[in-house]
């Protein structure tokens, strides 16, 4: 086992608060085409989770001031989908068929839950978070730039360049 600490600088901006239900089959075995009773599992699956957005790394961002204009501009990278996660305690199963010859093993549900939070990031894109996320961002830097000039904040004029929005 390894351990180790990494250096992070993240911003969330956003997050996408999702409850769903996923089933999962497997076929059982078939002889002459037709399925052996008893050799399929299934069952039906309620999870909830949160995917998030925002930036990924704020090094990347770059602040000019221009002394003389009294602008300050503040350029951001491209806000992205930093985690999509399923609460394992929100995870419950109903409608269990498992069967002694086909049984479902935990690789298999792993990869199950994995599998969906993809298509909860999928979804939540699709829904508006990476738009969202890069709205907030702008509020908060503007905040943040502000904060930081304290009494001069009102003598300068912040301006955040931020990337068009991501394709969808």
């Amino acid at each position: 086992m390894k351990n180790s600490f990494a250096d992070i600088g993240e911003l969330a901006t956003e997050s996408y608060n999702f409850t769903q239900v996923g089933k999962y089959s497997e076929e059982g075995t078939k002889v002459f085409g037709m399925e052996v009773p008893g050799t399929g599992a299934h069952y039906l699956i309620t999870y909830s989770g949160e995917v998030k957005a925002g930036l990924a790394d704020v090094s990347q961002i770059q602040v000019e001031v221009d002394e003389v204009g009294h602008v300050v501009t503040v350029t951001v990278p491209a806000v992205e989908v930093l985690s999509a996660s399923i609460d394992p305690a929100s995870v419950e199963t109903y409608d269990q068929s498992f069967s002694i010859v086909n049984q479902i093993e935990v690789g298999e549900v792993t990869t199950f839950l994995a599998e969906r939070e993809t298509a909860a990031a999928d979804e939540a894109i699709s829904k508006g978070l990476l738009d969202k996320a890069q709205g907030r961002v702008e509020d908060i830097v503007k905040k943040q730039v502000n904060a930081v000039l304290g009494e001069q904040a009102s003598k300068y004029e912040v301006r955040v360049v931020l990337p068009p929005p991501p394709a969808q």
